[in-house]
C-alpha cells in the first residue's frame, strides 16, 4: 500500500471517529443533556430571558471540559443572561479575581466589629444597598450561610449607603453580617455597578470567586442549586 493511500485511510478513520463522538453537557444541578437538547435549550432559555427581562439580554456560555474519549466529550456548562453593560461589568470584575481586598480601614457601622474580622479566616463580602429589591430577596440565603459558617468564615456587608440608612434598614430586616458603610470609593474602584454582588476571599484575603444575586427561598429549585454551588465554593476556601 502506498504512503498516499495510507494517509487517506488514516484520515478517513480519524474523520469517522470525530463524527462518532457524542457531546454531553452537564448542568450545575447535575442534569445531563445531549447535544440536541442542549442547543434547543439555549434557544428557548434566551427567548424566555428576553421575554421576562428585556430584549437587550444575550446568553453567555461557559464550558468546562470534563472528559474526552474516542466516542464522547463531556462538558460542564454555565449560562449567564446579561446585557452588554452587565457583560462589561462581569469582564471587569473577572479581572479582580486573585487580587487583594483590604476591608480593615473602611467605615464600620459599629466600630467595635472591626476587630471581629479575623484575617486568618476566609471572608464572604456582600455588596448591596438598602433600596435594592434583589438584595433584600437574598437575605434569607445570606443569613443561612452565616449561620452555617459563623465560626469559620467572616461575613461582611459593604454599601455606599450611610450609617443612618443602614441602621434604620436593620430595624426592619435581619441581616446578620458585620456592616461597612459609606464605601462608594471602594465599590467604584472594584467596578461593581450591579447589585447584589458577593466576593469570596480566601485566608489571604484574595478574591477567589465573584457571585451574583442569590434566588429567593420561594424559588425552591433555583435556591437549592445556587446554595449547593456556593457551599462547595466556600468549603474550598476553608
Amino acid at each position: 500500500m502506498s504512503i498516499k493511500r495510507i494517509l487517506v485511510v488514516c484520515s478517513l478513520l480519524l474523520s469517522a471517529t470525530s463524527f462518532a463522538q457524542t457531546k454531553v453537557y452537564i448542568a450545575p444541578n447535575g442534569k445531563v443533556f445531549t447535544e440536541e437538547v442542549y442547543q434547543k435549550g439555549k434557544v428557548t432559555s434566551l427567548a424566555n430571558a428576553r421575554t421576562n427581562y428585556g430584549a437587550g439580554y444575550e446568553l453567555y456560555e461557559k464550558l468546562e471540559l470534563v472528559s474526552k474519549t474516542t466516542d464522547s466529550i463531556k462538558y460542564k456548562f454555565k449560562w449567564d443572561f446579561l446585557t452588554k453593560d452587565m457583560l462589561a461589568e462581569k469582564l471587569l470584575l473577572d479581572k479582580a479575581v486573585g487580587s487583594d481586598l483590604n476591608l480593615k480601614n473602611l467605615n464600620f457601622l459599629i466600630a467595635a466589629t472591626r476587630n471581629k474580622v479575623d484575617l486568618a479566616k476566609p471572608t464572604f463580602v456582600n455588596f448591596w444597598f438598602t433600596n435594592c429589591i434583589p438584595c433584600i430577596e437574598e437575605l434569607p440565603a445570606l443569613n443561612e450561610l452565616k449561620e452555617k459558617y459563623r465560626d469559620s468564615i467572616n461575613f461582611v456587608s459593604v454599601t455606599f449607603d450611610d450609617d443612618k440608612k443602614v441602621s434604620y434598614f436593620l430595624t426592619k430586616h435581619k441581616f446578620d453580617f458585620i456592616h461597612i458603610v459609606d464605601a462608594k470609593k471602594l465599590i467604584d474602584s472594584l467596578g461593581v455597578s450591579g447589585f447584589p454582588k458577593s466576593f469570596l476571599l480566601d485566608k489571604n484575603q484574595k478574591i477567589q470567586f465573584i457571585e451574583g444575586a442569590l434566588p429567593s427561598v420561594e424559588n425552591k429549585q433555583s435556591y437549592e442549586i445556587q446554595m449547593r454551588s456556593l457551599t462547595e465554593k466556600l468549603n474550598k476556601l476553608l
